[in-house]
């Protein structure tokens, strides 16, 4: 477990001047897979090529309904040569569980959450040299995740290098924090990584956006987290139309504003409406997935917009207790 005293949420550093930091990852669940009909099982269910991922790698995907709308997000990999496992949102693993398993009734597959594992994200200056101490081998763009004794670790490219450790002993989680006291190394919650996150272009579908987008609308067919040449899974015939037909007409955008935190105490949750003026009427134009407070009073927003909102339109977020928010859509 995490002690909370070390991960009080700060405002995030954007990733140019990140120090080395360490990341508490809440809200992110592992879920393990195991039984002989898992492979199969997970290839019919989740948007990616299951059958043919590579063990040393994992891979973007989503978990979709009938209607090809998302359910989750999740990142997808071996746990070993005969189990699979996937990180998807903590909130709503149980309703993404719950689905799944209706659909395994005739397989011979567990899905099991894990709750004994310590999520830990580690990124900023130095990072890898920080984890080189401990690692003789880590990820990179070729092998994106390793499995050492006690610990699995994830690499992410973008929006600099930066990993995400499945901590299994203990003995070597509080090894990783004193070494890191050591080097002077900061802390942070979930925030800084759903900072990274919002800069790299990674959605994040939570329980309050389940069902509401397909995943081309997150960027999950850019992500690589789609295969159009697999056979059939779920919402499979209503995704492919949109990508045949060019159907697509949303897409994920990283929104900047300001945050007034002596009249606001709580920034934009996911799930809140972005509306814009049109014609002296406000028109709903997206919606938020994930929001984080950055270092002096900035605000960044993910969030998937209409594909025919141009750059720099002001955009207003529809929330009772901040409503005067402005925001500008990337350039």
């Amino acid at each position: 477990m995490l002690p909370n005293t070390i991960f009080i949420e700060k405002p995030a550093t954007p990733s140019l001047n990140l120090p080395l930091t360490l990341i508490s990852l809440k809200n992110w669940i592992l879920i393990k897979l195991t039984g002989k009909d898992s492979i199969p099982y997970l290839h019919n269910q989740f948007t990616c090529d299951i059958k043919n991922l590579n063990i040393n790698k994992y891979t973007f995907s989503s978990h979709c309904n009938v209607q090809g709308k998302m359910i989750t997000n999740m990142y997808v990999f071996y746990f070993n040569k005969y189990e699979l496992a996937f990180i998807c949102p903590t909130n709503v693993y149980k309703k993404q569980i719950e689905i799944l398993k209706k659909y395994s009734i005739f397989s011979k597959v567990n899905i099991i959450p894990d709750y004994n594992v310590t999520l830990l994200g580690v990124a900023g200056s130095n990072a890898k040299q920080y984890l080189s101490i401990f690692f003789k081998t880590l990820p990179n763009q070729i092998n994106t995740i390793v499995h050492h004794q006690g610990i699995s670790v994830l690499y992410f490219h973008l929006p600099k290098e930066r990993f995400l450790l499945i901590v299994h002993d203990n003995s070597l989680f509080y090894s990783l924090l004193k070494e890191a006291q050591f080097l002077s190394a900061q802390y942070n919650n979930h925030s800084q990584w759903i900072s990274l996150d919002i800069e790299s272009g990674y959605p994040y579908i939570d329980i309050l956006t389940s069902e509401m987008f397909f995943p081309q609308a997150a960027n999950i067919d850019l992500l690589g987290g789609i295969s159009f040449n697999k056979g059939c899974y779920l919402g499979q015939e209503l995704i492919a139309r949109i990508q045949h037909y060019k159907l697509n007409k949303q897409s994920l955008h990283k929104l900047t504003g300001t945050i007034d935190t002596n009249k606001h105490n709580q920034i934009p949750i996911s799930g809140n409406y972005l509306m814009q003026i049109q014609n002296k009427t406000y028109k709903k134009v997206g919606t938020v997935l994930q929001s984080c407070q950055i270092k002096g009073n900035k605000l960044w927003i993910q969030a998937i917009l209409l594909k025919s909102i141009p750059n720099n339109s002001q955009l207003y977020i529809q929330m009772p207790q901040c409503p005067d928010f402005i925001f500008l859509k990337k350039q």
